[in-house]
Order: C-alpha cells, then sequence, then structure tokens
C-alpha cells in the first residue's frame, strides 16, 4: 500500500513539473513578448498557471488510480509495464501538443485548440505552410522531451514500483475513492465555477494571460466544446436575398440625441433575471420592484425590450458586444470567437474612459473573466475585494454591499468613466440577506423576494447617487441580462419570458421622460450608445440604432436549439431540432418569417466564420 500511494504522489508532481517546464519553454520561446512583461507578471504566469496544470493532472491520476484499484491482485512487474506503456502514451502526445504549440503561437497568437483539427482534412496544405527545417527542429525537439522525461520517470517516479507485491482486496474500494477525489484539483477548487480559461487569466497583457495556460488542457476543452459550436443550421431564406433583407432591416436614420454630453459618465447596471413580468409599468406584477416604477418615471423607459439570450453569459455578450445569443453554449466559453467580437467597453478604452466591471461573485464561472479582459476593463471588482463576512451567498457578495462599494468608487473615479455593475441576489436560488417581502417558501415567491431585495438596494443607490455631483453629467442603464421562468411558468421559448425592461436615467439626459413602445432588443444597447458619442458602431454588425429618427423595429432570440422573432406586430418561433414553427402570429407572419431567417442566416455565417 505504501508503495502505491508513494508512486501515485510522485507521478503527479512529475506532470507537474513537466508542465511547469515546458510553461518556462514557451517563454523562453516566445522571448520578443516576454522580455515586455514584468518579474511579477512572470511568477503571476506560473502561479497562475499551475492551477490549470493540477487540473490536467487530476486527469491523469483520475486514470491511473483507477489502474491501481483494478491491478491490485497482480504483481509489480506487470503494474510497471502498465504505467510505463500509459506514460508514454501521454508523453508523446503532450509533447507532440506542446513543441506544436511554441510554433502555432508565434504564428497565430493563440493557444493551440481545436483550430490545427481543422486543417487535417487537408494535411499537404497545412504543412506547406511550414519550413522543412522548422518541422524537423520541433520533431527533434519534442522526441528530446519524450527521451528525457521518460528517463526522469523511469530514475524517480517509477521507483516505487519496484517494490510492489500482490495488494488486498480492500485496495479496490480505496484506489477508486482516491480516483473520484480527483475530481477537486480537475474542477479547479471547491467553487461553483469548473476550470476554465478565464480562470488563469490575470493581467491586461493578453500575452501574459495566454502565458498560464496549459495548452494540453486549452485544446481539450476546446475540442470538447467545438461540436456544438459549429454546427450549421439549414435556413429556409437564400443567402443573396438574406443579405440584402439584412441590410434594409438595420438601417436607421439620423439620431435623435438624448444625452446633455457625447462624453457623459456610463454606468451599466445588469439586472439579474429582471423579467418585464416584474415590472408594474411593464405589465408585469404590482408590488415587485417599487424603486424601478419610480425611477421608470424620470427617464427613457424602452416597453417592448428583449433579451437576446436565456442566460447570463448570454446577456453580457449581448449587452457588451451588440452580438446576439447560440442556440446551444454561449461564445463567451470560446476565447478563440469571443476574442473577435466588438465590445462598448473596448471602443469607450479607445477614447479616453477608464473602465470597471462589478460583479459580487466569482467572474470564472462561464469564463467571464477571459472576455472582461478582451473587453479592456482597466480593473474587475470580484468577491474578492470583499471581507469573508459580506461572501453569505452561494454566489458570493450580495447586492447592496456591491452598491456600496460602486458608489465609493464613483466618488473617486476619473471622468470620463465607464462602469458595468452586474447583480447577483435574484438569481437561484434566491437567497437574500433580508426579510422576504413575499410569504412562503415556493419558488416563486423566493424570486419575487429576490428582486424586491434588489430593487430596494437601487433605489438606495439612486436616493444617495442623485446627490452626488457626478449625477449631473452621467447616463445610468439599467437592463436584464434575461427574463424568467417564474410568473407564468412559461415554456423556456415564449416571447413572454424573453421580454426584459431598459432604462435610461441619469443627469446626462437632456430630454424629458419618455415610453418608448417600439420592439427593440438588448443587442441595439451598442449601436444607440455609441451613436449618441458620435463613436462609430459599424464593428457591431447586429446592434441598430434605436434613438434614431427611423429603424425597423424588431428583436431576435435564442433558446435551445431554436429561435424567436418579434416586431411590433408579429412573433415567430421556429424549432431547429423539431424543423418546424412553434408559432407563426397576426398581421403578416410571412414577411416576419423572412426577416427573421434573414437575421438568422447573417448571423449564422458571421458566428461560423469567426
Amino acid at each position: 500500500m505504501k508503495q502505491r500511494f508513494s508512486f501515485l504522489i510522485r507521478f503527479f508532481l512529475f506532470w507537474l513539473i513537466y508542465f511547469i517546464v515546458f510553461r518556462a519553454v514557451f517563454l523562453v520561446y516566445q522571448l520578443p513578448l516576454t522580455r515586455g512583461i514584468s518579474m511579477g507578471d512572470a511568477l503571476m504566469i506560473f502561479t497562475r498557471g499551475i492551477w490549470m496544470d493540477t487540473s490536467l493532472a487530476g486527469y491523469i491520476l483520475l486514470l491511473a488510480s483507477l489502474f491501481m484499484a483494478l491491478l491490485y491482485f497482480v504483481h509489480g512487474r506487470f503494474i510497471r509495464t502498465v504505467y510505463t506503456t500509459y506514460t508514454i502514451i501521454l508523453l508523446v502526445l503532450f509533447s507532440v501538443i506542446t513543441i506544436s504549440d511554441l510554433e502555432l503561437y508565434r504564428n497565430w497568437g493563440f493557444r493551440i485548440d481545436a483550430t490545427p483539427l481543422l486543417y487535417l482534412k487537408t494535411p499537404k496544405d497545412a504543412m506547406a505552410s511550414l519550413k522543412g527545417w522548422v518541422i524537423l527542429v520541433l520533431a527533434i525537439a519534442a522526441a528530446i522531451a519524450v527521451i528525457s522525461s521518460m528517463f526522469f520517470y523511469r530514475k524517480w517516479v517509477a521507483k516505487p514500483l519496484n517494490h510492489i507485491e500482490k495488494g488486498k482486496w480492500w485496495y479496490f474500494p480505496i484506489f477508486t475513492f482516491i480516483a473520484a477525489c480527483m475530481i477537486i484539483p480537475i474542477r479547479g477548487g471547491f467553487g461553483i465555477a469548473p476550470m476554465n480559461p478565464g480562470k488563469v487569466y490575470f493581467s491586461q497583457n493578453v500575452y501574459c494571460n495566454h502565458a498560464a495556460l496549459n495548452p494540453v488542457w486549452n485544446m481539450m476543452y476546446s475540442v470538447s466544446k467545438s461540436g456544438k459550436m459549429s454546427k450549421q443550421y439549414p435556413t429556409e431564406i437564400k443567402p443573396s436575398e438574406a443579405k440584402q433583407l439584412f441590410t434594409s432591416m438595420m438601417e436607421s436614420d439620423s439620431t435623435n440625441y438624448v444625452l446633455s454630453s457625447n462624453r457623459p459618465n456610463i454606468v451599466v447596471i445588469l439586472l439579474e433575471s429582471f423579467s418585464a413580468k416584474l415590472i408594474e409599468p411593464l405589465g408585469g406584477k404590482s408590488g415587485v420592484t417599487p424603486c424601478f416604477n419610480r425611477l421608470s418615471e424620470q427617464g427613457i423607459l424602452f416597453t417592448d425590450a428583449f433579451a437576446s439570450g436565456d442566460r447570463s453569459d448570454k446577456g453580457i455578450i449581448a449587452v457588451l458586444s451588440g452580438f446576439p445569443a447560440q442556440p446551444t453554449q454561449s461564445i463567451i466559453k470560446y476565447p478563440t470567437k469571443s476574442r473577435k467580437l466588438p465590445t462598448i467597453s473596448g471602443v469607450l478604452a479607445e477614447n479616453g474612459y477608464n473602465n470597471t466591471f462589478y460583479y459580487g461573485g466569482d467572474p470564472d464561472f462561464a469564463n467571464i473573466r477571459s472576455f472582461l479582459y478582451h473587453a479592456k476593463f482597466n480593473r474587475i471588482v470580484t468577491q474578492d475585494e470583499f471581507p469573508k463576512k459580506y461572501r453569505n451567498s452561494k454566489w458570493g457578495v450580495h447586492d447592496e454591499y456591491v452598491f456600496n462599494y460602486l458608489l465609493t468608487d464613483l466618488d473617486s473615479a476619473r471622468a470620463p468613466f465607464f462602469k458595468f455593475f452586474f447583480t447577483l441576489s435574484s438569481h437561484e436560488p434566491f437567497e437574500i440577506p433580508a426579510k422576504p417581502k413575499f410569504k412562503g417558501s415556493d419558488e416563486v415567491n423566493q424570486y419575487l423576494s429576490s428582486a424586491y431585495y434588489t430593487d430596494s438596494c437601487l433605489g438606495n443607490f439612486f436616493n444617495i447617487a442623485q446627490k452626488k455631483n457626478w449625477y449631473k453629467n452621467t447616463i445610468f442603464i439599467l437592463i436584464a441580462d434575461h427574463g424568467h421562468r417564474h410568473l407564468g411558468n412559461h415554456p423556456n421559448y415564449a416571447v413572454e419570458k424573453f421580454h426584459i425592461p431598459m432604462l435610461w436615467i441619469g443627469g446626462a439626459l437632456s430630454v424629458n421622460p419618455t415610453r418608448i413602445d417600439e420592439t427593440v432588443s438588448q443587442v441595439d444597447l451598442a449601436s444607440t450608445l455609441l451613436n449618441q458619442l458620435n463613436l462609430s458602431d459599424s464593428a457591431f454588425t447586429f446592434s441598430k440604432n434605436i434613438l434614431s429618427s427611423h429603424f425597423t423595429p424588431f428583436a431576435y432570440y435564442a433558446f435551445n436549439d431554436g429561435f424567436g422573432f418579434k416586431n411590433n406586430t408579429d412573433t415567430v418561433i421556429y424549432d431547429h431540432a423539431g424543423k418546424k414553427y412553434i408559432k407563426m402570429s397576426r398581421a403578416n407572419p410571412k414577411q416576419a418569417a423572412q426577416e427573421a431567417w434573414a437575421f438568422f442566416s447573417t448571423y449564422q455565417d458571421t458566428f461560423l466564420g469567426y
């Protein structure tokens, strides 16, 4: 038993050392880039990177522990053969990947992922882009890596296997339990968010974040996700017709300016799960959001706004990048694609804005952190900024504390600033640090109480903010990340589930309070805001200026394997899996269906091209 434990510990450390050495080799190979980073960044590359290394080592040890459990009854010689074979296979595979990654990164600028697999169909063409001597050098380097690693393995790691005797039957449950425990390092700890690329991101310098990635883990992750993201759905419109119709749908006229300045301070508050069904002025339940109701009388209220997707990761992309949600997985989980998206914060950063993102939880959930660095946020405030006594929610720090933190930051912020606050207290399981407003332990009443709590935090925030000097030149945009099934328990495709509030308010508004009843989308925020600032929105293909004198009112949304399309008079809902319309209603459904397919076809071609 002792020898078996000793071997597994050494085997685990062997792989960690292997990954650390190759990270150092990567930094040396990319020396022109490495010279531009500080010693502190270099240290963080290793300390953050070992987190992902440990996850991959956990996968390796899981199988190694199962071998130990299943082979408890055999002698050491056979066990040594099994682990030697296992190690050689992994070393050959990992060395080829890590050595290839060195040259690929130098040419492509991103760590190896599923992309090289796309070229396996035409290997001759793929190899033609590389010089013969480069291929030879890389092959020799991979061979040296395998041979030297095996030498170290035989000398130090495999030593305990020389003295292994036949085991007892109870070795089986013990080593099976050890294998099961590997889920902890595999997931990256005990947190809600499993290991993902964003967990090792730490810097505004993209190269530092890339260097912290484990190339083998990154490729495994990319391959596991790429199939779902590359699926191409058939459409009911010709490409030429789709392009022409889409272009006409996205046209807008001159901007109606509603701000007193073209460089105001901007604060976006993304409200977790704030369905329109909660908001009384939008036809929602009375008494749930009295503060939002009051604020809606002081600004521009969009009464027919719709979320692009049904999850927070899709909502963040829709708001910041003006990019539609995907039918299945969100693009935010795939840095290879998401880094090609434009962002409001990126444009603002280029025009002198200081950007800060606030979230009381863990931004590694759904790979949000890596996207935020791409989006050029100078600072990311998370649960780690707060004392542990405030982290009394499953998701992290409750909204009232983050609102207070935001207020303090606003007092000292250098203008012009862009602040983006994503709330969390109204997320399942609807835990709140206050007495529930709505009686009953059922999920609906818990949801209503959590929304009431966040709304009260919002009200307290504006009571204080409106007395501050910076309020006079600040525009606040309150918008939900997505709707919710509760209050009606609508099916996942129902248009009611995607109806959300959007409110513009603040001292920077130069117009009287008003309501806009045209159908608009979450993704329209990007173009609309940038046009108000006289900044280019040309990169935001799917976002339209809804504060122009003329635009086509419509909203597209995606649910699992389907999409919905709504304009002022019609609703079209289509199921990709069943290849049928779930709903076609009212005035001119055929025209609405054509517009829906034109938008979807253009979006799909763009997405697959990333």
